[in-house]
């Protein structure tokens, strides 16, 4: 049991500290104001990484855009050298 006797001393056993009285107007203000600003902190970083979100979406659109136009235009290429042998066979 030394050490709780430890805790003591150094006023971690004693717990009436740290409580919170809810008829005390000044600790209810205080503890409104710090939920307040922690909201707020909070409330600005989520905006921050949903504009990063967004950001990030419009990359991929863009993306995907061009891929599908490099995929469209290999096509054609490719049906354009097909028919050109087709004509080169048929000439021959």
């Amino acid at each position: 049991m030394a050490g709780q006797e430890d805790n003591k001393c150094h006023g971690e056993g004693d717990v009436s500290d740290d409580t919170v009285d809810p008829t005390d107007s000044e600790q209810t203000q205080t503890t409104d104001v710090n939920f307040t600003e922690e909201y707020d902190f909070l409330d600005s970083k989520l905006d921050e990484l949903n504009s990063a979100l967004d950001f990030l979406e419009k990359k991929n659109d863009d993306i995907h855009e061009r891929l599908k136009e490099l995929l469209q235009s290999s096509r054609d290429i490719r049906q354009q050298l097909r028919s050109e042998n087709m004509e080169v066979d048929l000439n021959n």
